[in-house]
């Protein structure tokens, strides 16, 4: 019984992450935090969640305990690696990435080989102090944008997650939040997807992949709507 009510807790809280809803996910992790707090899917699960939310001190206690109890690994060295990134210790990123690249499991044709593209980006990025600091001013844009977004400033909010992945050409969140403001404020699919698709490129989460095939079906829906209106009109003229 108790691990049924684990895994629920879990599975609710993934569920919630890929559909968008960081708050929700990080009170399912909690419940799951409650009873067993130092697994490794307690520990690791919130310490995404809370660097996806913004929170990249938080996200690194909680990843720090996992490595102090589980040791080193491909997974925490990357994702402490992102987070000294967003923190900007630059040194401190790019040993954490090299390692992570070192790791097998980052080896090509190894289960980890669509992450292997975002962090060699992302060392080359911390070995050039002009490089990352152009990335850190991506970071501010992308705050930015984020607070355009909020006030419902979607086309300022658009332009600045824009100016942060090219700040930052590693900056997939601000290709994923540019795509859902293109297709869920703007109506705009054609262009949503372009931005999930480069998301998608650099990290191939459940998440980006779930927002490709939505705008995928949203094109697909006008394409059929486009028809059959073209099809109404040559039957009137007829």
């Amino acid at each position: 019984m108790f691990k049924f009510v684990t895994s629920i807790y879990e599975r609710l809280g993934l569920n919630a992450y890929i559909q968008g809803d960081p708050e929700k996910a990080l009170a399912w992790f909690r419940r799951l935090e409650a009873v067993e707090p130092d697994s490794i899917r307690t520990l690791r699960n919130l310490g995404v969640i809370l660097l996806a939310s913004g929170d990249a001190e938080g996200a690194e206690s909680y990843l720090r305990r996992e490595e102090q109890r589980y040791g080193e690994s491909f997974h925490r060295h990357s994702a402490l690696a992102d987070i000294a990134f967003a923190r900007g210790r630059r040194e401190e990123a790019a040993r954490r990435y090299a390692s992570a690249l070192a790791d097998p499991e980052a080896a090509q044709g190894g289960s980890s080989r669509g992450s292997r593209a975002f962090l060699e980006k992302r060392l080359a990025l911390c070995r050039d102090p002009v490089a990352f600091e152009s990335a850190m001013h991506g970071a501010d844009r992308f705050s930015r944008a984020e607070t355009a977004r909020d006030a419902g400033e979607h086309e300022r909010a658009m332009a600045l997650f824009d100016e942060a992945a090219s700040l930052d050409p590693t900056h997939w969140p601000a290709l994923n939040n540019a795509g859902s403001l293109a297709l869920g404020s703007l109506g705009k699919p054609e262009q949503a997807l372009a931005y999930f698709e480069r998301a998608y490129a650099l990290a191939e989460t459940a998440q980006i992949a779930r927002n490709v095939e939505l705008a995928r079906e949203w094109l697909a829906k006008e394409s059929i709507d486009k028809r059959r209106t073209a099809q109404r009109v040559e039957r009137k003229a007829r």
